[in-house]
């Protein structure tokens, strides 16, 4: 039986008893405190090109005097904003001048969409339409007009970077500053009808000096998505919903050629999507011959662990109000999910599959939501055809608690011999705050599958504070819990994990020090019917933040292995059942990953089951131009006297990838993939012109060689298709 030492178990129960401690610099703002901006309707056509300057620009109040808010907070700064905010019957519009004298200096690495914020000089604009102060709506623009939206949900604990809303956004640059116009149109938004006062918060990140400033000001462990700390947009208008209808067809050729297989074909599908929102608050899709040739492919990974790996959704008719269908549960490390969209579409490999057609609801307010999913999978080969059905529905009770419930079920044909297979997973999930440090969440499912009911659950409790956090996680998972559903790392587990972190600030650091982060996480996995230890691992870290943006963090790895049975790791590489407890020393460097030349490295060596390991991950990124982005990573894993046969080899894992752009609406890319583990070497190259908001023309080129082999099958395709977002 395994026993967590008296430290930790203390460290576990530290989440509920730890003091307030020293008071917030940062109050929570009142009703009667909290900031006040007026929109003011337009009276003239408002063109959006970057320019703010029609007169209803300078007839609107002005919002001002941001502050600073990370690292650390202090009243005013050096880099000020000023926003007004109009509005007319079809967009509300938002206009900053962001003052800067950098120029040239400011800090746009690429043209992405969804860029990465803290590496950007950003403006952005924080709503909450449903008065909740639990749902935000973030649209944020750098000085080149690429665009950013992100949902952000109970406070910002669930997001959604891939939410790609219809709005339009124009810039400028003057050697005094940088103007940002949009115009988001109301129907992109889900609001309340009738309400005229919304939840808002303004953002400006300064990359070059490592400034986020906002409007209203918040913790720094917390977003400008916590709109607890936001202010107020008043007075506005929106018109009452309308008929909402858009559809999105695409018309698609591809040829290509499988030389394994000793053949090739050309192609032509049609397909497409009709979205209708029948209220402001509710939306129905429907889609056709679902495709996703345009979605970004897997990055590999060499996984050297004893789990399944968790690779995230990247396909966009999925991402799409995701949160609706989320049933809880752990992701990360250890994941255990009741329902996980991968599963459709796509099979264990991640190999394409035909979905025929589907259909989505979508309903959210500021005390409830309802999420609905029914997909149809077509039988290709030895898979049988399958049909999908989701369900789940929330609703939000007091200030800061929701509760949800939720059911999925998977039906497959019979195929190859084997019968029909019907699977059912319940879950119920729970979200909630205590006070605006401490949250927690809780799940609890259901899995049945061949006559056998398997019950997972998971929790977590945390306390996050500017300079102190504490938390545990957990999970429980039977070993007949299989959600074809979902997704399981590996079944029959009872997981503990109680973290601490410290942020430190001490007087006598270096000038160049912004500060010191330590912190102790830990893993426990025991055999639920026993307690006995399975798997665990105590991570110690302390990282330093520098002035410019970067990081080196020391740390050391204790793991603790007790297989039961032989754990093949590699391809020809079997660990055998025992105790293997090892210890590893690494170090992780980052550079300023704002600068046009970035990199980092995550270093480490030490024992490794029964032999040893040399780990090297590295990422490199050249942009001389904010319009070509140069990246590479490389894996390199040395094992040495390695498993049952006492085996050494070396597995690389190179990555490759250029983008080029011609403005943020048009870019060309290329990124390879070379596996030694897997024996495959594979390129994706893609075109994509944006040529009205959310319409595309994508030209994709896919290209797999196997290597390391005497003959080299290669299987290629190219697919061009377009796609057009008309509203109706």
């Amino acid at each position: 039986m395994m026993v967590v030492p008296r430290q930790l178990l203390v460290l576990a129960l530290a989440v509920a008893v730890w003091p307030a401690g020293a008071q917030e610099q940062v109050p929570e703002p009142t009703d009667s405190t909290r900031r006040r901006l007026v929109a003011q309707a337009a009276r003239g056509p408002i063109r959006v090109d970057g320019r703010l300057d029609e007169p209803d620009w300078a007839r609107a109040p002005v919002a001002s005097e941001f502050v600073k808010v990370r690292p650390d907070y202090a009243p005013g700064t050096a880099y000020p904003s000023e926003v007004r905010i109009l509005y007319d019957h079809q967009y509300l519009y938002v206009g900053a001048f962001n003052r800067d004298s950098a120029g040239a200096a400011l800090r746009v690495p690429d043209l992405r969409r969804d860029f990465d914020a803290p590496d950007n000089d950003v403006f952005g604009v924080t709503l909450g339409p449903l008065g909740d102060r639990r749902t935000a709506f973030q649209f944020q623009v750098n000085p080149l007009g690429a665009q950013s939206d992100v949902q952000a949900f109970d406070g910002g604990d669930v997001f959604n970077f891939n939410w790609d809303a219809l709005w339009r956004v124009r810039t400028t640059r003057s050697d005094s500053g940088w103007v940002a116009e949009m115009a988001i149109p109301w129907r992109s938004l889900r609001y309340a009808p009738g309400l005229r006062a919304w939840d808002l918060n303004l953002v400006r990140n300064t990359r070059r000096a490592l400034e986020w400033s906002a409007w209203v000001p918040y913790p720094r462990q917390f977003s400008s998505w916590r709109l607890t700390y936001g202010g107020i947009l008043d007075s506005l208008q929106p018109p009452p919903p309308s008929t909402n209808i858009r559809v999105r067809p695409y018309a698609l050729v591809q040829g290509g050629r499988d030389r394994a297989l000793g053949g090739g074909a050309t192609t032509g599908d049609v397909g497409g999507e009709v979205i209708w929102a029948p209220t402001a608050n509710s939306l129905v899709e429907a889609t056709v011959n679902t495709d996703f040739a345009q979605a970004d492919v897997d990055r590999q990974v060499v996984n050297l662990s004893r789990f399944s790996v968790f690779f995230p959704e990247r396909r966009q008719f999925f991402l799409e109000n995701a949160d609706l269908l989320d049933m809880g549960g752990l992701s990360g490390r250890y994941a255990v999910a009741p329902f996980f969209s991968r599963r459709i579409g796509l099979s264990d490999d991640g190999t394409l599959l035909p979905i025929d057609a589907g259909a989505r609801y979508a309903y959210r307010t500021g005390r409830a939501t309802a999420g609905a999913m029914a997909m149809h999978q077509r039988g290709t080969g030895a898979l049988p055809a399958s049909t999908f059905g989701i369900a789940r529905t929330s609703r939000f009770v007091g200030r800061s608690t929701r509760l949800g419930a939720g059911v999925a079920a998977r039906v497959d044909g019979a195929t190859g011999g084997l019968g029909r297979r019907e699977n059912l997973v319940t879950a119920i999930d729970a979200f909630g705050r205590i006070g605006e440090q401490v949250s927690y969440e809780a799940m609890l499912s259901t899995s049945t599958l061949d006559g056998e009911t398997g019950v997972a659950g998971s929790y977590f409790l945390g306390r996050s504070s500017p300079r102190l956090y504490t938390g545990v996680l957990g999970a429980l998972v039977t070993r007949d819990y299989n959600p074809r559903t979902g997704f399981v790392s590996r079944p029959d587990v009872f997981l503990t994990s109680p973290a601490v972190s410290w942020t430190l600030q001490p007087a006598w650091r270096p000038t160049q020090v912004v500060w010191f982060d330590a912190g102790i996480t830990t893993y426990f996995f025991q055999d639920p019917s026993t307690l006995r230890l399975q798997e665990g691992s105590l991570e110690y870290k302390v990282e330093v933040l520098l002035t410019g943006g970067a990081q080196v963090t020391p740390f050391v790895e204790h793991q603790l292995q007790r297989p039961t049975e032989d754990v093949p790791l590699l391809p020809g590489v079997t660990v055998a059942a025992g105790s293997h407890d090892y210890v590893r020393y690494g170090l992780k460097l980052q550079t300023d990953q704002s600068a046009p030349v970035a990199a980092s490295a995550d270093l480490s060596a030490g024992s490794f089951f029964d032999g040893a390991l040399r780990q090297a991950v590295l990422a490199a990124r050249w942009s001389p131009t904010p319009y070509v982005a140069l990246r590479a990573n490389y894996e390199v894993n040395r094992l040495t006297s390695l498993g049952t046969r006492d085996t050494s080899l070396t597995t690389h894992l190179v990555a490759p990838e250029v983008r080029v752009f011609l403005n943020p609406r048009v870019q060309w890319s290329a990124f390879y993939q070379h596996n030694t583990v897997q024996q495959r070497g594979t390129l994706n190259a893609r075109f994509s012109w944006e040529f009205s908001p959310l319409s595309f023309l994508h030209v994709v080129w896919n290209d797999r060689t196997a290597i390391g082999a005497a003959t080299t099958p290669r299987a290629n395709s190219l697919i061009v298709k377009l796609s057009w977002l008309r509203q109706l």
